[in-house]
């Protein structure tokens, strides 16, 4: 079920609210158990087939949690326990995902006259699996504690995020179905996210929506196309995957808002970043920290260990060592991002979306260690805008690369783009459209991006997440800050009007096919 349609919006939200207003009068437990049969209803509604999936993924880790914690005795290693359910999870995982395309690009490359057909892949598998084995790994560390069963499928089904993320983590989400509270509605946290949800509605209907048509176009034509439409075709798709993903984590925390659940940030305007290393940490943030937290840091810790037994250094200064950054630095974020690449999707294109990250991030950590070991003056005033602009520009230049292999249907066709962009073979083209109009709108698109404030910035002062980035908490923006008045609630009104009118044949957000 997708939240941009008409079904969900009139049907599915009003009814899951009234009746978890109703259960919220007896019990917890009445209110974690009706959230959690609404969930699967929510899951179910577009392949109702894939519910033996969820079922079959949440049942045999909730088993594994029971055995880990010893809540069903027994006497195996909760080593041994955490490392099969990794396999099974990522064994389901690699089933649905990767084992097909991975057997058909053998097939192409190799010649063996066989095709197979692709599996359906259930609709945000890869979030469910991954938020279960980060609380499994969390459980045989003592990190986490044995929930009920109910308390536990809510947990990972909990509908504003269990298609598309974020990727929550059992200690921001469990303690707040456990506390001792008011579970009814409240009239604040609903006009907070409903505002919330409202802001998402826009970003994804009015403005993603309508960069899709060209976007889908300038892809569909394998690069045989002039470079201002290649410019004007990847740069609708960078915005449109901006305003598509940022709309969805809107609607997303607007929905756990109005059931007074606060989620974690998950966006937090990226392309303001000025490196590489803080576009990880504005962009799919739930994502860079689970990836710090359960792939980055243990790698490093291996990586240290093994040195420190070999008897070498592994101190910050060892780090400024040509060695020392590539076995501490480089070899791990390169296999992170590698890993980061082929969990977006089965194709050389992601691999290559991947490393291409990982060269960046290793070039901006050396740049950093270079700077600290120069110990040099920033720079003040204008200068030190004029080279922030630059810094963006460029940050924004190589995502922007990135994301070229990563719309493409296969890695020729992304580098055929980006060969068309560079001016090569621009001779043999088609005129597609005119491109000044589509221009004037990418501008009047990167405004909104760069000089407006974020929706978390609007609602700063009613606490919208669980922690606000350090951007998301800037003063300047306070003319415009949301206040429940009759203003605001004429705009939204407006809004998520013009997003009705416009549902007609409503698209699903692009990381549903993660």
């Amino acid at each position: 079920m997708l939240f941009n349609s008409y079904v969900f919006l009139l049907c599915f939200l009003p009814g899951t609210l009234l009746i978890y207003q109703l259960v919220s009068r007896f019990h917890r437990k009445a209110v974690v158990v009706w959230l959690g049969i609404a969930s699967l209803i929510f899951y179910g509604y577009w392949r109702p087939q894939f519910l033996f999936v969820l079922g079959a993924s949440i049942l045999f880790n909730y088993l594994i949690s029971c055995l880990i914690s010893r809540k069903i005795p027994n006497a195996i290693s909760t080593h041994l326990l955490l490392w099969t359910a990794i396999a099974g999870n990522l064994g389901a995982l690699c089933w649905f995902k990767y084992l097909f395309p991975l057997l058909n690009f053998f097939n192409n490359h190799l010649h063996l006259g066989r095709h197979w057909t692709d599996v359906l892949l259930p609709l945000g598998i890869s979030f469910f699996t991954f938020t279960q084995i980060a609380y499994l790994v969390d459980l045989q560390q003592g990190v986490a504690t044995q929930q009920d069963f109910f308390s536990y499928l809510l947990f990972v089904t909990f509908f504003p995020h269990l298609i598309a993320g974020p990727i929550l983590h059992h200690q921001d989400i469990m303690p707040q179905f456990q506390q001792d509270r008011d579970y009814g509605l409240h009239w604040n946290d609903l006009a907070v996210g409903f505002s919330w949800f409202a802001m998402g509605m826009f970003k994804k209907v009015i403005i993603a929506d309508k960069l899709a048509p060209t976007a889908d176009l300038i892809f569909s034509m394998h690069g045989q196309v002039r470079p201002v439409e290649a410019w004007v075709g990847v740069i609708s798709y960078v915005f449109q995957l901006y305003f598509d993903f940022s709309g969805y984590c809107d609607m997303a925390c607007g929905l756990a808002r109005m059931f007074s659940i606060d989620f974690p940030l998950n966006f937090s305007s990226p392309y303001k970043s000025a490196s590489i290393i803080e576009f990880w940490q504005r962009w799919h943030m739930t994502l860079s920290q689970y990836i710090n937290s359960y792939l980055y840091s243990p790698m490093q810790f291996m990586i240290s260990a093994s040195r420190q037994k070999n008897g070498k250094k592994v101190s910050r200064k060892a780090q400024g060592t040509p060695e020392g950054f590539l076995h501490m630095v480089a070899l791990p974020t390169m296999l992170t991002m590698f890993i980061a690449g082929i969990w977006h999707g089965a194709g050389l294109q992601f691999l290559i979306f991947g490393l291409l990250h990982g060269s960046y991030l290793t070039v901006n950590h050396a740049w950093r260690i270079y700077r600290s070991q120069r110990k040099t003056e920033p720079l003040q005033g204008i200068a030190s805008h004029f080279f922030h602009v630059g810094w963006v520009a460029l940050t924004f230049l190589c995502v922007t690369v990135s994301l070229t292999f990563f719309r493409s249907s296969g890695l020729h066709e992304g580098v055929w783009l980006l060969e068309r962009m560079a001016f090569v073979h621009a001779a043999h083209a088609n005129y597609l459209f005119p491109a000044r109009p589509k221009v004037f709108l990418l501008i009047g698109v990167a405004a909104i991006v760069w000089f407006f404030p974020n929706t978390q910035q609007v609602l700063a002062r009613y606490k919208p997440a669980l922690q606000l980035a350090p951007a998301d908490q800037e003063r300047r923006w306070l003319p415009i800050f949301w206040a429940p008045n009759l203003a605001w609630g004429l705009g939204l009104g407006a809004v998520i009007l013009a997003a009705l009118v416009n549902l007609q044949n409503p698209s699903s957000f692009l990381y549903f096919q993660f």
